[in-house]
């Protein structure tokens, strides 16, 4: 498909702007901000335990060098969130989201305001901590002075690069959105991600033989989890469905055939990132809390596709239509009949996303895995796969129908 791809101007085009887009990112990642001893910050002791890591991991790698880009997309992850709480909080946000595209835009300049607001103050955080000889993501008891100048100017030149260093990630995700493929700022997660989890992942695992097992095992976590995910996500029940042929006139309608699909397995990433912080509080993990981990997920993932599907208005729809289930008598014993495979499916999904939820749990509990490591890792595999599902796949698609839609244009005569 990639061959494919670079014949078609608009997809090389599109790919190739993509990315642009992502190398800029990166590199904004590791310029340094003004007046900065990269030297000194080099020879710092690295912090270490589960909040940096995940932190380091959160910016990019960013953060540890005091980049321009430090904060990477946190501060707009934040703002999307704190705005889409907002939808549901404030009653004019939420007139904006029931108010269909004009609206859709207000929010997102509301969420570009407030991720440059955030990345605001978490620059003015970043730059005390790092004047008072804390810097971000190092050892503190090492005192590391890594400024050149502490005056009132550096430090607010310093926030000023950090803040206009989130607007420019605002500016590359609206380009690779409108101009490339896929969600901008889910792209730039994922290319962040990337360039920081396999070093995490080596340095958890012990050194020799053993390191080489740890990654393998890791990578092989991560492609179970992904096909896993995939397979349990996109997997449904066609419950068949028939339509009684009707007259009109001469003609004839209805009689034709069509199915129901009754899927399981939603939103479990919604809940499996952030409960795999529960092993990150004691080390090592204790056997009852991994499994209250998995029942969290567990139990999440059923909740929420019970409230997904409704057999009674299902139900209802279909005696309106003129539609039933082959072999079932219409009204309730059809309801009884569509609630027994929804919950059937639904437990089925719960149960495969509390099995892949535990995956890597499994795959960083070889021995030499430091155990704070290891449970960090457990959350950057699960938010790395998460990242996979959300941008990999509907980035793909979108290449295919643009492969495709030179095929349906008219040919000039």
């Amino acid at each position: 498909m990639l061959i494919r791809a670079i014949r078609v101007p608009e997809v090389r085009r599109r790919l190739l702007v993509m990315l642009l887009a992502v190398t800029l990112f990166r590199c904004g990642q590791s310029l340094p901000l003004p007046g900065v001893d990269n030297s000194a910050l080099a020879a710092a002791d690295p912090a270490s335990g589960q909040l940096p890591g995940l932190l380091d991991l959160l910016t990019g790698g960013g953060l540890a060098e005091l980049s321009v880009l430090a904060l990477g997309v946190l501060p707009v992850i934040a703002a999307t969130y704190l705005v889409g709480f907002g939808g549901l909080l404030v009653p004019r946000v939420r007139a904006l989201v029931e108010a269909g595209e004009a609206g859709h835009a207000r929010i997102a300049s509301y969420t570009r305001c407030v991720a440059v607001l955030l990345s605001a103050a978490l620059a003015t955080v970043v730059v005390r901590l790092t004047v008072d000889g804390r810097p971000p993501l190092t050892d503190t008891a090492a005192d590391a002075d890594v400024l050149y100048s502490t005056g009132a100017l550096s430090q607010i030149t310093m926030v000023v690069c950090m803040t206009g260093g989130t607007a420019v990630v605002l500016w590359l995700s609206a380009i690779i959105t409108d101009r490339g493929f896929g969600e901008g700022l889910s792209i730039l997660f994922l290319a962040q991600a990337a360039a920081v989890f396999p070093g995490q992942v080596w340095d958890a695992a012990p050194g020799g033989i053993g390191g080489v097992a740890v990654s393998l095992a890791v990578v092989l976590a991560l492609v179970l989890v992904t096909g896993l995910s995939v397979t349990i996500l996109q997997g449904e029940r066609r419950v068949p469905i028939q339509y009684a042929k009707r007259m009109i006139g001469r003609r004839a309608y209805g009689g034709s055939g069509t199915y129901i699909a009754v899927r399981g397995g939603q939103g479990a990433f919604g809940v499996a990132v952030p409960a795999s912080l529960l092993l990150v509080l004691p080390a090592p993990p204790i056997p009852w809390l991994i499994a209250a981990y998995a029942l969290l997920v567990f139990a999440y993932v059923f909740l929420r596709g019970g409230f997904a599907f409704n057999s009674e208005e299902a139900t209802g729809s279909l005696q309106r239509e003129g539609g039933f289930v082959p072999g079932i008598r219409p009204g309730r014993p059809t309801a009884e009949y569509l609630g027994y495979v929804h919950v059937r499916i639904v437990v089925a999904g719960a149960f495969g996303m509390a099995v892949v939820a535990l995956i890597p749990v499994a795959a960083l509990a070889l021995p030499g895995v430091r155990a704070g490591e290891a449970a960090l890792g457990v959350t950057a595999l699960l938010l790395v796969a998460h990242m996979n599902l959300a941008t990999v796949l509907p980035t793909v698609r979108q290449i295919e129908s643009w492969l495709l839609k030179p095929a349906f244009e008219p040919r000039p005569r």
